[in-house]
């Protein structure tokens, strides 16, 4: 397959988008009434000035290949080349449709898109009101974060309510999130500038963190302690605080070192059924793989609630997969599956018997199941022998360290609040 010119000038730009709402489907948990909307084979969105032209180039080039129905969604800057509509996540159709999009090969023997996943046709919808990228000012905290169907008009609804209420409230709408902020500040918020961002000067040693002495930012701090996560605080209100992120196209003269986010959904799926219930699904998100065992320490906490009361069951762990590029590059999906071997084995104590991994497998195995094929669609975990109930899960990494869309906000290190 050959790329256009457009295709060309904008590759580094172009994200590959990926669905988690897929486990959510098969699983049967809470919010698919809202996910069965129409869905589509997501291929990639494009950012920029050029988007509109590059994208319209890629789905000229996916229909001369003799696919069907590809279309392009303009949404606030983005836009997306789709193929196909359908109105269930395993439609028949739509995994072929996927698998031969997936099987697609560049010039360079490369697959370009292997990462196309079944997902709620993006939004369209015009320019926000307030982009933050017309922010006056370098820095800007953000304070809400949206990522499933609706996310657009949630994060406008929710910058408009801030605004009403006399905060200076900003949309950003990228490939994946919504993301709403306050404030647009200089470098002269902080003790030293000169820190904001600075690089680790030794591995594993961090850089000294500038410290936040503007009364006023303080103060809208002390207001909005915890990002939002689709609308509610996430887990205890520890794992995400708000941050002061980069003002896009207002960087300040210092190195930028930006951070990751690890969204980190379970799953405690019935063998019996093949489900799970509103209590086994639990999800948080962590700022490094550092937290991500306290994180998952915390979920299983949450999980165990699902857990039957008066008798001992026997819990398979199946694992946990990567949903985007990012994450199976990093091997976020072994630190998560780690942590949750260990968090199972000190959490469900008394109230589980916990299947190691490796037997777990032997078990499905002997099934005719796949680990993959339990992740893929946790119903095909239904009538195994020996469980009780699996846990699956999924990791989905946000992050800014392989240079993103020019527009993309980004954390500017590490700072802290001056008590």
């Amino acid at each position: 397959m050959k790329p256009s010119n457009a295709w060309n000038r904008n590759r580094a730009a172009w994200v590959l988008a990926a669905a988690a709402l897929a486990a959510l489907e098969a699983a049967g948990c809470q919010g698919l009434d809202q996910a069965r909307q129409q869905l589509t084979v997501l291929v990639a969105g494009f950012a920029g000035p050029e988007s509109v032209e590059t994208a319209q180039s890629l789905a000229k080039q996916l229909a001369d290949r003799n696919l069907e129905d590809v279309f392009v969604v303009e949404s606030s800057g983005m836009a997306n080349v789709c193929v196909g509509h359908f109105d269930t996540w395993n439609n028949a159709r739509a995994m072929e449709t996927r698998a031969r999009i997936r099987a697609i090969r560049d010039t360079d023997g490369n697959l370009p898109f292997g990462w196309a996943r079944v997902a709620p046709i993006p939004e369209s919808m015009p320019p926000s009101p307030w982009p933050l990228e017309n922010a006056d000012g370098a820095f800007t905290l953000h304070v809400a974060s949206w990522e499933a169907p609706g996310r657009m008009a949630k994060a406008q609804a929710y910058a408009a309510e801030l605004r009403q209420k006399g905060y200076e409230a900003y949309v950003y709408h990228g490939p994946r999130l919504s993301m709403v902020t306050i404030g647009a500040f200089g470098p002269e918020i902080f003790d030293n500038p000169r820190l904001v961002g600075a690089p680790q000067t030794r591995l594993g040693q961090q850089p000294p963190k500038p410290k936040v002495i503007d009364p006023k930012v303080n103060e809208l701090i002390a207001k909005f302690p915890h990002i939002r996560l689709e609308g509610e605080d996430t887990w205890d209100g520890k794992h995400l605080p708000t941050q002061l992120v980069v003002v896009p196209g207002r960087e300040p003269g210092v190195r930028v070192i930006p951070k990751a986010l690890y969204r980190v959904s379970l799953w405690l799926v019935d063998t019996g059924t093949g489900l799970a219930d509103e209590r086994g699904h639990v999800e948080g998100v962590a700022q490094s793989p550092g937290e991500i065992p306290i994180l998952v320490e915390g979920l299983v906490k949450q999980m165990s609630a699902a857990l039957p009361a008066g008798r001992t069951v026997r819990i398979g762990v199946v694992g946990v997969g990567p949903t985007d590029s990012a994450s199976a590059q990093e091997r976020a999906d072994a630190v998560v599956t780690s942590a949750l071997v260990t968090a199972l084995g000190r959490v469900a104590a008394g109230k589980a018997t916990i299947v190691s991994l490796d037997e777990t497998r032997q078990i499905l195995d002997a099934a005719g199941k796949s680990p993959n094929e339990v992740l893929a669609n946790p119903r095909a975990a239904k009538g195994v022998q020996g469980l009780d109930m699996v846990v699956i899960g999924t990791v989905t990494t946000f992050t800014t360290r392989t240079p993103p869309p020019a527009t993309t906000p980004r954390a500017p290190g590490g700072f802290e609040v001056n008590q």
